[in-house]
């Protein structure tokens, strides 16, 4: 049987990713989601709580 998913270690051809303000422009864009998917979550709640 073969593999569905095959291990993929790092690159070690020594070049680099990408520039550093571009890797840390899309950590902070995928921080910034994740804390309003957080805060809607909690007000849809929030709201249920109160309507009941």
């Amino acid at each position: 049987m073969t593999d569905l998913i095959r291990p993929q270690g790092p690159d070690e051809t020594g070049t680099s990713t990408g520039p550093l303000w571009k890797r840390l422009v899309w950590f902070g864009a995928i921080a910034f989601a994740s804390v309003i998917v957080v805060a809607a979550t909690a007000y849809l709640l929030r709201g249920l709580l109160l309507m009941g």
